[in-house]
């Protein structure tokens, strides 16, 4: 049985849509998958670097690290108790200028797992320059401080002085206890 021309033009075409058909969804989802992955290798390639980036930056911050620590013990201020804290802020407002009409130990020290910490309310007038210079002092050269709450307001009498309540937190090392 020989098969006329049209026959075999239509089989022909038949054959190629079904084989077509058939590579399309095979391939399309394989497509879409191998997109998928190509771009999540491009993605981890730019982590890659990003990591190869900030490994070669390792010595240069260790060395800052290294700079940063030696400066801290040598400058660290220790705080034992609450009377070191209040002579240390004496000291730093007596260099910015200031004369506190009170100062005293706030609340009960609070104690953590490796730390105490030491509050002081401290009251007095001021005018701008030497409160900022107080505070600088406070931030830079004083240990393990921090001004958790200030209070400022204008003195009715004269709008250049300032009257300020202030609460400084210190942070003190607790001592070595023995384990057994």
């Amino acid at each position: 049985m020989a098969l006329k021309r049209r026959e075999r033009i239509l089989l022909n075409a038949t054959i190629t849509a079904i084989v077509l058909g058939l590579n399309y969804l095979l391939i399309a989802p394989l497509a879409e998958k191998w997109k998928t992955l190509g771009d999540a290798l491009r993605v981890r390639r730019h982590q890659l670097e990003g990591m190869k980036a900030t490994i070669q930056h390792e010595p240069e911050w260790r060395q800052q690290y290294d700079q940063l620590r030696h400066s801290f013990t040598k400058q660290s201020v220790r705080f034992e108790q609450t009377s070191d804290v209040l002579k240390k802020i004496n000291e730093v407002g007596a260099a910015a200028g200031i004369h506190f009409q009170n100062t005293q130990p706030g609340e009960k020290p609070v104690e953590r797992d490796v730390y105490r910490e030491l509050p002081v309310q401290c009251t007095f007038e001021s005018t701008t320059e030497s409160l900022v210079k107080f505070l600088y002092g406070l931030q830079t050269g004083s240990g393990l401080m921090s001004v958790e709450e200030l209070r400022i307001t204008p003195r009715a009498d004269n709008n250049s002085i300032l009257r300020c309540n202030i609460q400084i937190r210190a942070l003190a090392a607790k001592a070595e206890a023995s384990t057994s």
